[in-house]
């Protein structure tokens, strides 16, 4: 699945559009881990428990990224990683950008954050979710400003 969001309100354009998932530690077969980037936020890339839980997104570009914005549930503490590497398997290492901790809510609630940032480029983006406040997280949405 690819992203097709469009430019938001603001001004600002979502890169995450045309980006795909090119890996993802886990993934439930109702909960894939494309489903992050599905603009609805009805679908969710779900954690299978152990954690950390990683999803590396890759962006139809190398672009400057200024702003992450992710809705998520259940999520104790994640960190942003980035890579500008076209070719990440042939020794392109991620950089850390930020790590974060998440207020408890319930289960029902989402958690939505931005984060601004300050990354010159990125063609790989990894989500880390280090640890949740229960056996499993979700991530509903991943927006890339």
């Amino acid at each position: 699945i690819r992203n097709t969001r469009r430019p938001t309100a603001r001004g600002m354009t979502d890169i995450s559009a045309g980006a795909s998932i090119v890996m993802a530690s886990c993934a439930d077969e109702r909960h894939l881990p494309e489903d992050a980037l599905d603009p609805s936020e009805q679908k969710y890339w779900v954690t299978d428990g152990c954690y950390p839980a990683e999803l590396v997104i890759k962006l139809a570009r190398p672009s400057k990224v200024s702003k992450l914005r992710t809705s998520t549930r259940g999520v104790r503490k994640f960190s942003l990683h980035v890579c500008a590497d076209e070719r990440l398997d042939a020794g392109g290492e991620f950089k850390p950008v930020f790590e974060v901790e998440l207020a408890d809510k319930p289960a029902d609630a989402a958690q939505v954050e931005s984060h601004k940032v300050s990354v010159k480029r990125a063609l790989f983006l990894k989500i880390r979710v280090e640890s949740g406040w229960g056996d499993f997280s979700s991530v509903h949405a991943v927006s890339v400003f």
